[in-house]
């Protein structure tokens, strides 16, 4: 499959992909389950509830997956102080494995018109991530902002210094392709778009529809049957467009 210019194969699709199992119902088999899964297809990143991280990382030793760190998950609802007690906790558990860490934004905060409470969140979230060395994701939640909010937001976490803006978590309403188009207006080109919380219906079109929108990584609990399907039904598409360039 080639999209943009860019060629997708069995054996680089895994790298577009964080793989997420976040039920909290979820046991230890069932995680140690879902890392294996992770491992065989190569995929970016394993992100599970912060309980299991030690788990996790230890099970990825000597891969370059990374291990999601996802404090206040899924509502981003805790105070700054909470969330960077937690960063700061499931940072050392790596001592400096491969990880990234994926935050709630204040979503109150936004939508109360407080940039100013919202921007420092990002920014101490941003510095403390940055530290240990590892990418920084904002995740937006954009089923549940208006597009002025998301707009807004996308300017503000950028401002902060996050890596990538992030389209939702999968626990709010799921993301219009179209807001794809408006993180990418509000961000700068080093900063980059995660694709997730898209639900549960056409998950591999809508995967290449993001692709060819601008999105270049992928949350979601599904990785493998897209995988799959992209491999069995995709494997001799060819898509360009410019329509959501940089």
């Amino acid at each position: 499959m080639i999209i943009n210019g860019k060629e997708y194969t069995r054996e680089n699709l895994g790298k577009i992909f964080d793989y997420a199992l976040l039920e909290a119902h979820c046991t230890e088999a069932q995680i140690a389950e879902h890392v294996k899964k992770s491992i065989y297809y190569n995929v970016n990143g394993v992100h599970c509830n912060p309980c299991w991280t030690s788990l996790i990382a230890d099970m990825l030793e000597g891969t370059d997956i990374e291990t999601g760190i996802v404090p206040a998950f899924p509502f981003g609802a805790a105070t700054t102080s909470m969330k960077i007690k937690e960063i700061d906790e499931m940072c050392k558990i790596m001592h400096g494995r491969p990880a990234a860490i994926d935050f709630v934004i204040n979503i109150g905060a936004l939508k109360g018109g407080d940039y100013e409470t919202f921007r420092k969140e990002a920014e101490e979230i941003v510095s403390l991530g940055h530290s240990y060395g590892y990418p920084v994701k904002a995740i937006m939640e954009n089923g549940s902002l208006t597009d002025q909010e998301l707009a807004m937001a996308c300017r503000y976490a950028a401002e902060a210094g996050v890596d990538w803006v992030k389209c939702s978590t999968g626990y709010a309403p799921s993301p219009r392709m179209e807001t794809l188009k408006i993180m990418r207006a509000n961000i700068p080109e080093q900063v980059k778009i995660k694709f997730s919380g898209y639900g549960h219906y056409c998950l591999t079109q809508l995967t290449i529809m993001g692709l060819a929108a601008g999105a270049e990584l992928f949350g979601t609990d599904c990785t493998d049957s897209i995988i799959e399907e992209i491999d069995r039904d995709y494997r001799d598409l060819v898509i360009t467009t410019g329509a959501f360039q940089r």
